[in-house]
């Protein structure tokens, strides 16, 4: 089955988007997910991170005996300060297989169409969405809100299609 993404665009509340994901489409969505978790996103939390390399710093010179803990924390906080880009860049790798995606979002959920798959989701395969200033993250429905789909705003055609995208989720999805 083709989708002929040439035509209109505007069908009843259906937004169309075409795009090839990119490393910051991934990297936005992990930290924006990371925000949306509440306390359990604090781990990842730079400022957090920059704490427990300074903490380990502090007592890696202090020589206590609490030195091998004081290089953990120094190895914790920075991975966990560059585990957005980490993550980003493994989503990406897992994703590039695609190429360019074709998505159709409106009533009935979300049409993905790729070079090898044709794919259809309702909107029960989705708990909530989130916005960030480039991209809309549609989450799972589990307790933490893991990402299902990123679907970003570079990929409409007019800035009108951003408004309609963000209607037609605010009309089948929470907006967390």
């Amino acid at each position: 089955m083709v989708m002929d993404m040439g035509r209109d665009a505007v069908r009843d509340g259906v937004v169309e988007l075409e795009f090839a994901y990119e490393r910051q489409d991934m990297e936005q969505a992990f930290r924006l997910l990371l925000r949306k978790r509440g306390r359990a996103g604090l781990l990842y939390h730079p400022a957090v991170a920059a704490c427990a390399v300074l903490i380990g710093v502090a007592v890696a010179v202090t020589n206590s005996p609490a030195h091998p803990l004081a290089v953990m924390g120094v190895l914790w906080g920075v991975v966990m300060f560059f585990s957005p880009r980490l993550s980003a860049t493994q989503m990406l790798k897992a994703h590039q297989h695609h190429g360019l995606m074709r998505l159709t979002v409106g009533a009935e959920g979300v049409r993905q169409v790729t070079a090898h798959a044709d794919l259809r989701t309702g909107w029960p395969n989705y708990g909530s969405y989130a916005e960030s200033d480039t991209a809309f993250i549609l989450r799972s429905p589990d307790k933490a809100g893991r990402c299902a789909i990123v679907l970003p705003k570079r990929a409409v055609r007019t800035p009108e299609d951003v408004d309609r995208l963000r209607a037609v989720l605010d009309g089948h999805l929470p907006r967390v």
